[in-house]
């Protein structure tokens, strides 16, 4: 075995013992409740996600969804409130915040949460150093993936910003599997690209040798080049005849 493959066994192993840590805290706490696929999210509740899928989603005032974050299984979401009663922010802050029903939770696949009571996250949090660790981990997360999705600029041309898209999302390790949940039209919504510009580009990145299908799944098959696009290292035409 390499060494850079046991050091990331180690890392994977530590990773999963510190899960469970996180989890047998907040089992102790909260309650187990499903969320079905394509459900909004309805709770006052701080949540973690133990199985599935979700989206924060934003919607305008037409109606017209963007994904910002993507919620993965191990992350602790909708604790903001309690956030903002413990540690106060700047008054600029405060009156930067949007309406909160521009803003919703909804499930990519059938979820299982938990959900705490803010009163019982702040009392456990008092006294738990992991929780600390946890929420200080899903805030650093979460900010991440919005200056991330931030970074990706309308102003790009759009194979560019799907390739960002990709290279982040892909799995680091050979065959690079993109996630199943990053449909077109998924990557139409995150990046408010025209479905039919995206499939456009998808059929010119596979037809150069990009990306290739593998069964079912989508895989990144010459990441360099992939990455050069990303960067603006590399012009990328999909506008074929």
């Amino acid at each position: 075995m390499s060494h850079s493959a046991g050091t990331g066994l180690l890392k994977a192993s530590a990773l999963a013992q510190r899960k469970a840590e996180y989890e047998a805290i907040l089992r102790s706490i909260g309650t187990e409740h499903v969320l079905r696929k394509g459900e909004i999210l309805r709770t006052g509740n701080i949540c973690y996600l133990l199985k599935g899928l979700c989206i924060l989603s934003f919607y305008d005032h037409c109606g017209n969804e963007t994904t910002l974050i993507y919620f993965e299984p191990g992350r602790l979401f909708n604790f903001m409130p309690k956030l903002v009663k413990i540690y106060p922010l700047q008054p600029k802050t405060v009156r930067r915040q949007l309406p909160i029903d521009a803003f919703a939770v909804r499930a990519k696949e059938d979820c299982l949460f938990l959900f705490i009571d803010h009163n019982v996250f702040e009392r456990e949090l008092a006294k738990s150093l992991p929780l600390h660790s946890l929420l200080v981990q899903s805030l650093t997360e979460n900010c991440e993936n919005l200056i991330s999705h931030a970074g990706n600029s309308p102003l790009l041309p759009a194979p560019q910003r799907i390739c960002r898209l990709l290279a982040e999302m892909m799995a680091e390790e050979p065959p690079h599997a993109v996630p199943s949940y990053l449909s077109y039209s998924e990557i139409s919504l995150h990046l408010a690209i025209h479905p039919i510009t995206v499939a456009k580009i998808f059929k010119a990145l596979k037809e150069d040798g990009i990306t290739e299908r593998k069964g079912r799944t989508l895989t990144v098959a010459d990441p360099e080049r992939l990455c050069a696009i990303a960067r603006g290292m590399e012009d990328f035409e999909y506008k074929r005849s």
